[in-house]
């Protein structure tokens, strides 16, 4: 009978590229932007209504999605606070996958009912006012570039900031284009203006929500993370030494900064494993893999184990 040795190695650490810059500062700065944002969507939505103008309903449907995508990481930084149990193992940070998931299908929807608008209004014509649309989108120029400002200070530390920071830029820009079609729309009476805005301004959420869908359903089915090339690392583990095979190689997301990895190293020779342990969790933690299970076996042991 071959004997053969399996070895578990659970490394917990948190040396990864994502690292979490929050602090109560940066927290407080998290909610006074998601209230002074939630404000005006509401003011956006009522306007929007009540002056018939879908561009100004597009654009809060707009902002509606970036206070979302603050929420997001305002929860992500809290949740990395929640300690795990017997229950949540883990702790409870794949909800952020899951928050991020129900984000980008609630933009998705959003496009949806804006283009619907948009036909009716190309159908039906459009009272929308010109001086109204400008004043409102010009508050919003004001809220969106407060809110970028507030996001600033810390967005070259942390990915989460930064990709908050460029997307309430990327509104204050949106803002900008709609005082443009009002101001085209009182110099020209021609209110089908409106709704080409409002059509471009679906395209504009579009884009940004359709990568964030993707990967979060990626992510939420246990998908490997983006970024991470399975047969590229697959074969940069074969180069450590003392390593002669590796299979049942599984990379997931714990949360949306954090990745976990199992796998089956079987060894050349089963008394190094210490070193060659400490050389694989070096190469986990350069590909941002800060939680890993590694399983040892023997040169001549054959693993029975059906998983793919």
């Amino acid at each position: 009978m071959e004997l053969h040795f399996h070895e578990h190695e659970h490394d917990h650490s948190h040396a990864h590229k994502h690292h979490h810059t929050f602090n109560p500062t940066t927290g407080k700065r998290f909610i006074l932007a998601i209230a002074v944002n939630l404000i005006y969507v509401a003011a956006e939505y009522y306007l929007g209504y009540r002056w018939d103008s879908v561009g100004l309903i597009a654009d809060a449907s707009h902002n509606l999605g970036d206070v979302g995508s603050l929420v997001i990481s305002l929860t992500a930084f809290l949740l990395t606070k929640k300690h795990a149990d017997s229950t949540f193992t883990y702790g409870f940070r794949k909800a952020t996958v899951l928050a991020a998931f129900i984000n980008s299908m609630i933009l998705l929807g959003a496009v949806a009912l804006i283009v619907y608008e948009c036909i009716m209004k190309f159908m039906h014509g459009s009272a929308a006012s010109g001086g109204a649309i400008m004043a409102t989108a010009g508050i919003g120029i004001i809220v969106n570039g407060l809110t970028t400002t507030l996001l600033s200070a810390e967005k070259e530390d942390d990915l989460n900031l930064k990709g908050a920071y460029l997307h309430m830029l990327a509104d204050t820009l949106v803002s900008v284009g709609v005082v443009v079609s009002g101001g085209l729309i009182m110099l020209t009476h021609q209110t089908w203006l409106d709704p080409v805005v409002g059509l471009a301004i679906a395209c504009v959420i579009l884009f940004s929500s359709w990568s964030l869908f993707k990967e979060s359903l990626v992510l939420t089915l246990d998908g490997v993370p983006r970024g991470i090339d399975l047969c590229h690392l697959q074969e940069e583990m074969l180069e450590v030494e003392n390593v002669q095979d590796v299979h049942h190689l599984h990379v997931w997301a714990l949360s949306t900064t954090e990745n976990s990895l199992t796998a089956h190293i079987k060894l050349h020779e089963l008394s190094g494993f210490e070193k060659t342990r400490e050389a694989l969790k070096a190469l986990l933690r350069h590909h941002d893999i800060a939680h890993c299970t590694l399983e040892f076996e023997s040169a001549g042991y054959t693993c029975r184990e059906q998983c793919s």
